[in-house]
């Protein structure tokens, strides 16, 4: 085990260590590899590199710091695969990196801390739920590209400046225990973004985040291996807590598939699960299919969309395709409509629902379809007047599914809303019609 103070960390509140912490990383990863140790104390640092074989482990009362200079980070250029997102007012800079690196991990009772009040500690005037983006600010927290055998366990990951931890077309992955917190008036907050990365189990970890709290993407185009997909992926027994998605799935124009996700508490969040396959206009989007969720607790705004494009319905015809979706054994309760919603020239296929019940509320604000200037989406119109709104897809199931709704406004107008979606099927449902309305709307019948 290297220790950290013998390179020179004393662990002194405002004491710049990030050589010391590299000389001790590079000592280790020389000698075959082992753990680097922080005891407790607070290390300021900058960017640090992890080597081959070589774990940071955070004893508890460690605290690992982020610098608030610019210059004790990596340059936006450091390596091929890294981006910078201008639109997102961020730079490439990080805190913990890792490119291609073998056998890594970080563990350990202690935090690790973006500092991002240091950036950003002041609301916006127009929209006081957010912080006003800062002058700069670094990007992921944890950057992890192209690696292999990936351990992150225990650790609490806290004030990330942007997404906490970042994993970039990894395989093998094991995070486990890992607790993160951002306020969420933190612009694009997320807690765990999994893009492109093979064999990934994520369990027990609790997630308060200022965005996405679990993200599978398939941005394939930065990376040096482009036949990557995002696959083999399990999440399971987590609880999640954000202004935005507990789960995001797309982004980008990759793939993901084959992926499971079970028994997560999803609270005193916007929308529980988003699966969407084109979230931005230069992208032809991300071919979504064979995903499985079981065991699901909500408290949403909304509980779930899947959707062809970010906007909604739109006369896309690049789009990739979304397949066999599983809900299974869901309960929650809601204020906004589920929207299953694909382009008219490409359809969401095989949605099934088993098992699932959502009592509903609110309704003051459901807008009617043909009211809507816009289509239904996460970036259009939030509410329709059903509980499931359907539209253009091909193959969707609810098999002992159940629609309540507890004190509503007026506004709703049926459980479900179905419109140019064949094989339609209602097995064993009960669903109750709001006051005034039905239970099941069909191309306007």
């Amino acid at each position: 085990m290297y220790d950290i103070r013998a390179y020179g960390a004393a662990g002194v509140a405002g004491e710049l260590c990030t050589a010391a912490i590299q000389r001790a990383i590079d000592e280790c990863a020389a000698n075959g590899g082992g753990t680097v140790n922080f005891p407790a104390g607070t290390y300021l640092t900058g960017t640090v590199y992890l080597r081959d074989n070589v774990t940071l482990n955070l004893e508890s009362g460690a605290r690992l710091l982020g610098s608030s200079r610019r210059e004790d980070y990596n340059a936006d250029d450091f390596c091929p695969q890294n981006r910078v997102f201008v639109k997102e007012r961020v730079t490439g800079a990080h805190l913990i990196v890792a490119v291609e690196a073998n056998n890594i991990g970080i563990t350990g009772q202690g935090v690790i801390d973006g500092n991002r009040q240091a950036f950003s500690d002041k609301t916006w005037e127009e929209r006081p739920q957010l912080f006003e983006y800062p002058e700069w600010r670094p990007g992921q927290m944890i950057f992890f590209c192209e690696c292999t055998n990936v351990t992150i366990t225990d650790v609490k990951l806290y004030n990330s400046p942007y997404w906490t931890c970042f994993l970039h077309g990894c395989e093998d992955v094991v995070i486990a225990g890992v607790r993160i917190w951002n306020d969420q008036r933190t612009w694009n907050g997320d807690g765990i973004d999994i893009d492109c990365c093979a064999r990934v189990t994520v369990t027990n970890c609790i997630i308060d985040s200022g965005d996405d709290c679990i993200t599978l993407r398939g941005h394939i185009e930065p990376l040096k291996d482009q036949s990557r997909v995002c696959q083999h992926v399990t999440v399971s027994n987590c609880i999640l807590r954000t202004r935005c998605n507990a789960f995001r799935i797309g982004v980008g124009s990759g793939e993901v598939r084959d992926c499971v996700i079970s028994n997560c508490v999803i609270w005193d969040t916007r929308t529980a699960v988003c699966i969407i396959s084109k979230y931005s206009e230069k992208s032809l989007g991300v071919k979504i299919e064979n995903i499985l969720f079981n065991n699901l607790h909500i408290e949403a705004m909304r509980p779930i969309i899947v959707s062809s494009n970010v906007r909604g319905c739109q006369p896309d015809e690049t789009v990739k395709l979304i397949r066999n979706i599983s809900f299974n054994h869901l309960r929650g309760r809601a204020r906004w409509s589920s929207f299953v919603t694909g382009n008219p020239d490409c359809l969401v296929k095989d949605i099934s629902f088993s098992d699932v019940w959502f009592e509903y509320s609110g309704g003051a604000d459901a807008v009617p379809p043909e009211k809507a200037e816009r289509s239904y989406g996460e970036f259009g119109v939030k509410c329709a007047p059903v509980a499931f709104y359907l539209l253009n897809a091909d193959g969707v199931e609810f098999d002992r599914c159940r629609v309540s709704w507890r004190d509503p406004e007026p506004g709703w107008q049926a459980a479900i809303m179905a419109q140019n979606v064949s094989g339609l099927r209602l097995e064993r449902c009960r669903l109750e019609a709001p006051p005034g309305g039905v239970e099941c709307i069909q191309n306007g019948k």
